[in-house]
């Protein structure tokens, strides 16, 4: 492994990127940044781990660059467009159209039933009910084992159910990024990998751009890269991530340096490889077998 410098840079990458910041910050009254100047550039159709520490800023960046908070400094485009030049309006419009979220607490309608969950952002969005919308609907529920359930409500469904409409519903209006704000962290190992597995199948059939924030050594395996935040600033990545490699990045082993301690690492995981996962894409495990790039920030 070799450590090298980090540079995220470059007007023409950042218009073209899925999502790119530059120099972000976000503080919060007189207190110290929640995020110091972050720049990060997410190129489209990658699945991107953020992780750290509770308090590290994953959460304020994923609010940030999703649109729902304004940063204190720097910029967030979405497939080129500077989040700063729209109102509130437009950006409810373009979290509307153009990105999908999939949170721990499933946000999911219980007065609706699962298909009407999913046709939630598309009668948003302004289209009209009617048979285009119910295939919509149920091809995105059939992508995600559960065409049968469409007529369900919510509360009659496992936590592993409920997770999977909420993946149909980010993904039915086609989004350019989903933010997943650690969508496992209440499942079980088994049914934690089958929603990695769907999130990483929509990157690789898809060519959907997705940001997993994630306490998790385990789901950050799943991704193509991790990005990892300290105190609000970007503190290092590895390329292509497995489990023991995050766990060293993180300093689990050892909980080598005060910054680090007090992270959380739910335990007890199987690999992700000990699962089914779709065939079109290989297990985590496949991540072993490459070297990854360790990439420290200068301070």
């Amino acid at each position: 492994m070799t450590t090298t410098a980090v540079t995220e840079s470059g007007a023409a990458r950042a218009l073209d990127a899925a999502l790119a910041l530059d120099g972000v910050g976000r503080t919060y009254g007189r207190g110290a940044p929640a995020l110091d100047g972050v720049s990060l550039t997410v190129a489209r159709g990658r699945f991107v781990a953020v992780m750290g520490p509770s308090g590290s800023g994953k959460s304020t960046l994923l609010r940030c660059a999703a649109g729902l908070e304004r940063p204190t400094a720097g910029t967030v485009r979405i497939g080129g467009t500077d989040l700063a030049t729209l109102k509130a309006a437009g950006l409810t419009r373009l979290r509307r159209d153009r990105i999908g979220f999939v949170f721990q607490s499933l946000n999911l309608v219980s007065a609706l039933d699962v298909r009407e969950n999913v046709t939630l952002p598309l009668l948003l969005a302004g289209a009209r009910e009617g048979r285009e919308l119910d295939a919509r609907a149920l091809a995105g529920l059939a992508a995600v084992g559960l065409a049968d359930r469409a007529g369900d409500r919510p509360e009659n469904l496992s936590g592993g159910q409920r997770q999977r409409v909420a993946i149909a519903r980010a993904l039915v209006n086609e989004p350019e990024v989903v933010f997943a704000d650690e969508p496992t962290a209440a499942l079980d190992p088994v049914t934690a990998a089958g929603v990695l597995a769907l999130l990483r199948r929509a990157v690789d059939e898809r060519g959907t751009t997705v940001v997993l924030v994630t306490h998790d050594p385990v789901a950050a395996a799943w991704t193509d890269e991790a990005v990892f935040l300290d105190r609000g600033r970007l503190a290092g990545r590895l390329d292509r991530p497995d489990e023991s490699g995050v766990r060293e990045m993180l300093g689990v082993r050892e909980m080598a340096g005060a910054h680090l301690q007090g992270a959380h690492f739910p335990g007890g995981h199987a690999t992700p490889a000990a699962h089914a996962t779709p065939a079109a894409h290989a297990t985590p495990a496949a991540h072993a077998g490459h070297s990854f790039r360790r990439t420290a920030v200068a301070r």
